[in-house]
């Protein structure tokens, strides 16, 4: 067995990590904005911070919803690195699974009102209630981030 050193060790770990990023990366390119019968699919994300600063995280938002009974489940987690590099080391504290209640419809754009399942998760201040809007026209999915609303790409 070869002795390995600190710089090919590098090279393994990054060879392995790139694989593993790009195979996680798949399920989300894939998944546009759907409507198959009474059922809304959709994932967006987006780089962090948003404002003319490089993205060191994105914000990955996915959710499948029945627009009959307005119900269904929403995700939302943060994940180290910028948007393109499909990392798969989550921020600890930052995600977030929101039992949808409620779905107002109107032509294109949908307004899912919700709760967050988990409220232990909650930082200080941040309410338990939800509005996430996906805008099919827009192509950009509106979601809650800190107690603040963040505009993701719809991807």
């Amino acid at each position: 067995m070869e002795k390995m050193d600190r710089k090919n060790f590098v090279k393994v770990a990054g060879a392995g990590s790139a694989a593993a990023a790009a195979a996680a990366g798949v399920p989300f390119a894939a998944q546009l904005v759907r409507k198959e019968g009474d059922t809304l699919t959709f994932s967006a994300k987006g780089g962090l911070p948003q404002e003319k600063l490089p993205s060191y995280a994105t914000q990955l938002v996915e959710g499948t919803v029945n627009l009959a009974s307005g119900t269904g489940t929403v995700t939302s987690r943060i994940v180290a690195g910028h948007p393109g590099e499909g990392s798969l080391i989550g921020l600890p504290g930052l995600s977030r699974v929101f039992r949808i209640t409620k779905v107002e419809a109107r032509g294109e754009r949908y307004r899912l009102g919700g709760v967050v399942e988990d409220r232990s998760t909650l930082s200080r201040g941040e309410s338990a209630n939800v509005e996430i809007v996906v805008d099919r026209k827009k192509g950009i999915v509106e979601a809650p981030l800190a107690g603040h609303k963040v505009s993701l790409p719809i991807s």
